[in-house]
């Protein structure tokens, strides 16, 4: 009998297709603010800036963007006061050991004017960039409730 529920399972995978499971949803703000009025929009409205851990997140990034006409947004990604990178959110560092998720745009993060210390996002690319936090941007949140 199990075999057969497994055997089930695994036709059913086969036809629809499995995609991973990213258990929050983004939400695009259409509304440009600095970073810190972005987090702190995104923290009252619903969790906290996007975090992106890795490439299933990004890609689910990607397709709530998708219809947006927006060139550069902000992310829940900065330095703080640690001077390492890190996520909003909090609960571990963007380069710890094992965080291997970066999608930097070429020559990033560069910092050039010791001003940047805040992360934007290219719509088009997916890229990011670190820029001045005092920049207004629209931004994306994301909410961490668990969705089925």
């Amino acid at each position: 009998m199990d075999q057969k529920w497994i055997l089930v399972f695994w036709l059913f995978s086969a036809v629809c297709g499995v995609s991973p499971y990213v258990p929050h949803r983004y939400h695009f703000v259409d509304q440009s603010k600095t970073w810190t009025e972005a987090q702190s929009y995104c923290r009252q409205n619903y969790t906290d800036l996007a975090t992106i851990n890795n490439m299933d997140e990004m890609k689910k990034l990607n397709e709530t963007l998708m219809d947006k006409n927006v060139g550069a947004l902000w992310i829940g990604l900065n330095t703080g006061t640690t001077g390492k990178w890190g996520w909003s959110l909090g609960g571990g560092r963007f380069q710890s050991v094992g965080d291997s998720y970066r999608n930097w745009s070429s020559g990033e993060p560069n910092n050039p004017d010791g001003k940047e210390f805040c992360v934007g996002m290219f719509k088009q690319s997916g890229k990011w960039l670190d820029d001045n936090c005092e920049k207004i941007c629209p931004f994306v949140c994301f909410d961490g409730k668990i969705f089925y």
